[in-house]
């Protein structure tokens, strides 16, 4: 059984593939699996993955109809054979000292959930930041002792490893052809965890602007954000934590949700505008009417005062559509 198993979905990204592939072959520790999912391809991925089966025995591959990014990733789980796991988008790429500094706090700290500081990087211009959880490094976490945790995490699945004991023995899944599946997930495997552990090096790179990223775009995946949601706060209560993290979870819900209001910019239909900040505040009315008064600062960014208000938000909108004369 490897230590680590890497599980790399993979849909239509040819042109990304080889790099994050040729990263994880780079890695200066050895124990370890790359479990590749192609998830119904109609590029040249497959094609790539069949090369480097054939160069490295690591890479498993396997295929399977289109599923989705959950379908894919579940897929992953049942083949893997690590006592880990760790989560690689395919348009990503890693350091070549990821797995080796896992490695080395798991040796120290026996942790099962560990998240590490990664860069956004910007495909344009090839540049980089850091993003970090400020987390202090070395420390062994519980969520009872440092709630905030919840707050200074980050949702996606990528820049963790995780006990595959998490998963299984809590039966926990991707949540299948949902939009925002991390959100739904990472906060559930976090309640369970027991020796949570953070690194401040930047060992993933995250593509933050790639061509054809629809992550900004508004369109009706996007009400998805109140079922993931949901699915946490039910998964909360169920364990008889969701009025000890009240507050964090207020802030994880309203967060989520401001960043989902934004992508009203992108809508051409005032209508569905309006029907989707209708829904956004009917869901933060029910679950926390006092939105956006929070423990931890919701409002962050400069006009987010706007997009915390329905009414705001509404004359915002319709104003910048009648500056672009639409």
């Amino acid at each position: 059984m490897p230590e680590f198993s890497v599980i790399v979905p993979v849909y239509n990204v040819a042109a990304y593939l080889p790099r994050c592939l040729d990263s994880l072959l780079a890695q200066t520790f050895e124990d370890y699996e790359v479990v590749v999912v192609n998830d119904g391809s109609t590029d040249e991925s497959p094609a790539i993955l069949r090369e480097y089966e054939k160069k490295d025995p690591r890479i498993h591959g396997i295929s399977q109809a289109n599923g989705g990014l959950s379908a894919a990733r579940n897929t992953g789980i049942r083949a893997a054979q690590g006592q880990y796991f760790c989560f690689v988008d395919s348009d990503d790429f890693v350091e070549k000292d990821l797995l080796a500094a896992g490695h080395q706090c798991l040796s120290q700290t026996s942790a099962d959930f560990i998240s590490f500081d990664y860069y956004q990087y910007h495909v344009q211009d090839g540049s980089r930041e850091i993003i970090s959880s400020g987390l202090a490094e070395g420390q062994v976490y519980t969520l009872a002792q440092h709630p905030e945790i919840i707050v200074r995490l980050k949702n996606a699945a990528w820049n963790k490893f995780y006990a595959r004991s998490l998963f299984q023995a809590n039966d926990i899944w991707y949540p299948p052809g949902s939009y925002y599946e991390d959100l739904g997930t990472t906060y559930r495997l976090l309640a369970r965890a027991e020796r949570i552990c953070f690194l401040h090096q930047p060992y993933y790179n995250y593509l933050v602007d790639r061509p054809g990223n629809i992550t900004l775009q508004f369109n009706q995946r996007t009400y998805q954000i109140f079922d993931m949601i949901q699915m946490v706060l039910d998964d909360y209560r169920t364990l008889g934590l969701d009025q000890q993290y009240y507050e964090e979870l207020k802030y994880l819900g309203g967060v989520n949700i401001l960043e989902c209001l934004k992508k009203t910019r992108s809508c051409a239909d005032l209508k569905a505008d309006d029907a989707f900040i209708d829904a956004a505040f009917a869901f933060l009315q029910e679950h926390w009417p006092e939105f956006p008064a929070c423990r931890y600062p919701i409002l962050q960014q400069k006009h987010d005062a706007i997009y915390a208000s329905p009414r705001k938000l509404k004359a915002y909108l319709r104003l910048r559509r009648l500056r672009r004369g639409k």
